[in-house]
C-alpha cells in the first residue's frame, strides 16, 4: 500500500501498519457498540473506551448515553460500567451515582452495584467523596450497602503519619 493511498483512504493507519485508535471514524464502532450481539457489543465498547483513552473526548460521551439507554440487562450495562472506569469525569461520577441509586440491592444486582462502587472509587476524590458520604448516610439503602459506602469514603480521608 503507498503512503499517498493510507492518508487519503484510512487515515487510521500509520505509516508503520498500526492502527490509530484516535484516528478511527465513528459510525461502525458506534453500530458496533450498540449491537445486539454481546460479543459485537462488547468489542464496540472497548474500542470506545480506547478512543476515550486516546482524546476522542466523545467517545466518553456515548459511553455515558449508552449507559443511560440501556435496558435492564445487567451484564451489558456492567460492561459498560467497566468500560467507565477510564472517564473520570462529573458527568459520569454523577451517572453512576444515579445508578446505585435507582438499581436495588438484590443477589441479582450486587455483582453490578460492586463493579459501580469500585469505578467510583478509583476516581479523584474531588468528584466522589461527597457522594460517597450522603449515600454512606442514606437510610434507604441496608447497613451493608451503606458500610461499603463508608468505606469507600474513608479511602480519600487524610490518614495521620503514624496510622500503621
Amino acid at each position: 500500500m503507498s503512503d499517498e493511498w493510507s492518508e487519503k483512504s484510512v487515515p487510521w493507519i500509520t505509516k508503520d501498519g498500526l492502527l490509530d485508535v484516535a484516528k478511527l471514524p465513528f459510525e461502525g464502532i458506534l453500530m458496533q457498540a450498540m449491537a445486539s450481539d454481546a460479543e459485537t457489543f462488547h468489542s464496540g465498547v472497548v474500542i470506545l473506551r480506547m478512543m476515550y483513552e486516546r482524546g476522542r473526548k466523545e467517545a466518553g460521551v456515548f459511553l455515558l448515553g449508552l449507559l443511560v439507554a440501556s435496558d435492564d440487562d445487567l451484564d451489558r450495562r456492567l460492561m459498560i460500567v467497566e468500560v467507565l472506569s477510564s472517564v473520570q469525569t462529573e458527568a459520569c461520577a454523577r451517572l453512576l451515582f444515579a445508578e446505585l441509586r435507582r438499581i436495588k440491592s438484590s443477589n441479582t444486582t450486587r455483582r453490578y452495584l460492586i463493579s459501580v462502587i469500585k469505578v467510583l472509587a478509583a476516581m479523584p476524590a474531588e468528584l466522589v467523596q461527597e457522594g460517597f458520604e450522603a449515600l454512606a448516610e442514606d437510610s434507604s439503602f441496608s447497613y451493608r450497602m451503606r458500610g461499603k459506602f463508608r468505606a469507600a469514603a474513608a479511602r480519600f480521608d487524610d490518614l495521620p503519619a503514624d496510622w500503621l
